[in-house]
């Protein structure tokens, strides 16, 4: 797969990015190794009693805007651990905590801010209003002041499939973006600086999937590459996009922290599950997050075969049509859709299109074991095809020691046939006169374990006419009969 690199370098404090050879080696701005290893340190030599010391590497991070290091000197000031105590400049780290995105800061900026008297409340007001970020620079892992803005550097990778008229729109737009970001939060910096790459694949255009790529497919795990859609553009302004960025940044910092949560304000976790609302100010998020904890609820009551095709998904995100869309064409009527291309095991993902509105916990649930079906197959096809390898190789060995047409042998062959056949209807399904086709076989399954699941919560099978797959499928067909069947023979004998 070709992937065009560029690298964006600039000053995230000017409007002018430079889109050129620079050797990111050179930049100066702290990533996240830096700024978790300082963090460490300093709750280190803060639990050692140390406390000037913790405060050499807590001090840079929490005047960058770094929350839980905000957190830190806020609890200090409180205290007087290490510092002059002084509820004032308690609250005002606090306060500043809290709007960066700490969960704890919350919590300690509200119980500070009582204790504060009216005047003080006014002069913490008037602090927080001139307060800005200051810039940093990490030289040998060690996080220090910076007297003149620090570049941000990153590589950016562009699917082959993308056109060169998207290509060029990422290279003028997305240093627009970055730059919205930071004019919107003045702590964004210090969380855009995390970032190493962006990879950008040729999503459909209403696709506005921002994430990070799991590790297991990244070549070095050491980097911190945001995945998303090249559609993010497709807005009427940029600030979503920004946002969604941002916040994507934020995750990633916060997870890495020791004692650290993120008030996530448009994630929140169900049943194990992340879900993830969407970013545009139309979309209601607080129905979406309530009809999914019903969902999952009712999912409780399946079986273990069947809930496994919902245990499967790690994430959830709801990306239904917003009046911020730049609207082209038709949207994906489909309640919701597991992500193949963007899938891997411990990270398979889920987008959900419908607007909740128009749907019901049932829908989503007999639509999510469906397309969980679907997740199982792709891990199923993902491991036959890798066994197919193993098995490969062994039957080399047997071939060079002369045993290719011993039982053991044909035994082998037999398996690996069976496992390459299913990975090859997966990944590329089935040959016809004209090309290959999707093998409708792997619909037929989602579509039965479908009826199962709709069948046992207590649905009614008039839920299933609005399958494309049911008049496909002998078997799901079968399923209805005989469920219409049992219906009329209880109520018959509910008459007599």
């Amino acid at each position: 797969m070709r992937i065009i690199s560029i690298l964006i370098a600039g000053s995230i404090a000017a409007i002018g990015f430079v889109f050129a050879g620079v050797n990111p080696v050179h930049a100066q701005n702290c990533k996240l190794p830096d700024i978790v290893s300082n963090y460490k340190t300093g709750l280190k030599h803060f639990n050692d009693k140390n406390y000037n010391r913790a405060l050499l590497r807590w001090v840079p991070l929490a005047e960058a805007g770094l929350g839980p290091a905000q957190r830190q000197i806020a609890k200090m000031y409180a205290t007087g651990l290490g510092l002059d105590k002084s509820p004032g400049k308690a609250a005002f780290w606090a306060e500043l905590s809290f709007r960066s995105g700490d969960r704890a800061g919350r919590r300690l900026s509200t119980d500070l801010r009582i204790q504060l008297a009216p005047e003080q409340r006014q002069s913490l007001k008037a602090q927080l209003k001139v307060w800005r970020a200051h810039e940093i620079t990490c030289q040998n892992g060690r996080v220090k002041d910076s007297t003149r803005a620090v570049k941000l550097a990153y590589h950016v990778s562009i699917h082959k499939s993308i056109t060169p008229k998207n290509a060029n729109l990422i290279k003028e737009k997305l240093p627009m973006v970055l730059q919205t970001a930071k004019q919107a939060d003045h702590t964004a910096k210090i969380y855009l600086s995390t970032i190493d790459q962006f990879d950008f694949y040729n999503g459909e255009r209403y696709d506005r999937y921002v994430g990070w790529k799991a590790k297991n497919r990244l070549k070095d795990k050491s980097q911190n590459v945001i995945r998303l859609s090249v559609s993010n553009f497709f807005d009427q302004e940029p600030d979503h996009f920004a946002k969604a960025v941002l916040l994507t940044a934020k995750r990633r910092v916060y997870d890495q922290l020791p004692d650290s949560k993120f008030a996530d304000p448009l994630m929140r976790v169900v049943k194990g599950k992340r879900i993830y609302g969407a970013v545009y100010p139309d979309i209601r998020n607080g129905n979406f997050f309530k009809v999914m904890r019903q969902a999952f609820s009712m999912a409780e009551r399946l079986p273990k075969s069947l809930q496994r095709y919902i245990d499967i998904i790690d994430e959830f995100h709801y990306n239904p049509a917003s009046k911020h869309y730049i609207r082209s064409g038709t949207i994906d009527s489909k309640g919701a859709f597991y992500i193949k291309s963007l899938s891997s095991e411990g990270h398979r993902m889920m987008f959900v299109r419908r607007k909740v509105l128009f749907s019901s916990p049932l829908f989503f649930l007999q639509t999510f074991i469906h397309e969980g079906t679907h997740a199982v197959q792709d891990q199923k096809a993902f491991r036959d095809y890798y066994d197919s390898q193993k098995i490969k190789a062994v039957l080399v060995r047997l071939q060079s020691n002369g045993k290719e047409n011993s039982a053991e042998a044909n035994n082998l062959k037999h398996e690996m046939n069976a496992k390459q056949d299913y990975a090859n209807r997966w990944y590329r399904g089935i040959k016809t006169k004209t090309g290959r086709i999707q093998d409708i076989a792997f619909e037929c399954e989602a579509t039965e374990n479908e009826i199962k699941a709709v069948k046992l919560i207590g649905g009614s099978p008039d839920i299933m006419k609005a399958s494309g797959y049911l008049k496909l499928c002998p078997e799901a067909q079968r399923q209805i009969i005989e469920w219409r069947d049992e219906i009329a023979r209880k109520n018959r004998h509910n008459r007599r």
